[in-house]
């Protein structure tokens, strides 16, 4: 599963960002291998779009799940389109605790 989060920095210790579009950095981080690599968010500092700018990046990077604080409508409709799961954090934290957190929330699930 390749999951993608929104961060302040390009380290899976990098605290999660706020926000999708303003987020300086994306995280994806492959749980069947537990690689991970950051990109640069190129909407970081636009005015108008910057959802849709990283949507665009989650999309071309194929991840299955997104794990974010907050989502704007656009985003959220382009992505659910493509069927990336959305899972709406509660709680700020690191990039890899949210991540160990879902991960283990699913193995209780399935």
């Amino acid at each position: 599963m390749k999951i993608a989060i929104p961060s302040i920095g390009e380290s899976l210790t990098s605290m999660v960002s706020d926000t999708l579009g303003r987020a300086p950095f994306i995280i994806f981080y492959d749980s069947s291998n537990e690689e991970f690599n950051s990109l640069e968010n190129p909407g970081f500092q636009i005015q108008d779009g910057s959802g849709l700018k990283i949507s665009e990046i989650i999309l071309g990077e194929s991840a299955d799940v997104l794990l974010t604080r907050e989502i704007g409508r656009k985003s959220y409709s382009a992505l659910m389109k493509r069927h990336v799961k959305i899972h709406l954090l509660k709680s700020s934290g690191t990039v890899i605790s949210s991540i160990n957190k879902y991960l283990k929330k699913q193995k209780v699930i399935n």
